[in-house]
This record gives C-alpha cells, structure tokens and sequence, in this order.
C-alpha cells in the first residue's frame, strides 16, 4: 500500500519545531531591529556634524565670515544646507523620524515613545544634545 499523505503525528511533530524556532528567534529579531534604528539615527547625526564642518571650512576657505543660521530652508526637507540628500520630515512620531521645533532645534524618535533633542549652535558650529539624557548619551557614543 502507497502513502499519499503525511500522517497527524508528523505534522504535530513539523508545527512544534516551526514554534520552537519562533519562540527563540523573534526576541532575536527585535533586538537587532532596535540596534539597526539606533546605528541609523546615529550616522544621520555623523552627516548632520560632517555636513556642518564641511560647510563651516568652506566658509573659511572662501573667505567668508557669514555664519549659517539655519541648517534648512523649509520644514519639510530637513538639513538642505548641509546634507547632498537632506533628511524628510516626519509629523508623526515614528522610529527614527526627524522632526524640526525651530531654526536651530530638532528632535529625533528613538521609538515610539522616547525622542531626543538636538541643538544647533550657530557660533560653534556644534549639534549636541543634553549629555545628561540617556538616550543622547547613548547616540553620541
């Protein structure tokens, strides 16, 4: 006689192993999301300073004292001046969404609940954060 099926013990055997590999692989899964946003958030915040710097020297370099006051134009494409690619706005508050408060303020969505607050200095030159937030600690290491 011919098999032409699988029988109920092997398929309660194939679904008790997929849940297994579940159970141990989704916890794995978020954990690596979570690292992925926040080394996302962490080279935009690398561009953002580079783009600065870059912007910075070449006011020197032409000789020209002016200081940028704002790093965009518009609240919709954040850091126009600076970035090639500038960053899109978001009003909701995503993970890893930007958002602008003001000409020199932006805060950034670490998850859906927690932001961080970045601060451009326009005499300096610097975008920092408060050091004594733990999750600017974290994104400026």
């Amino acid at each position: 006689m011919m098999k032409k099926g699988f029988s109920l013990l092997e398929i309660i055997f194939v679904i008790a192993i997929i849940g297994i590999i579940i159970t141990v692989a989704l916890p794995k899964l978020d954990e690596n999301l979570a690292k992925a946003n926040k080394i996302k958030i962490k080279n935009d915040i690398t561009m953002i300073r580079e783009g600065i710097i870059q912007y910075r020297d070449k006011m020197i370099l032409q000789n020209n004292s002016s200081t940028i006051d704002t790093l965009d134009e518009d609240n919709e494409q954040l850091f126009s001046k600076i970035l090639t690619y500038p960053i899109v706005a978001s009003k909701k508050q995503n993970i890893n969404a930007w958002s602008k408060i003001s000409d020199t303020s932006y805060k950034v969505y670490v998850d859906g609940q927690n932001s961080v607050e970045f601060l451009y200095d326009k005499v300096e030159y610097t975008f920092d954060c408060d050091q004594n937030d733990e999750f600017c600690k974290e994104l400026s290491q």
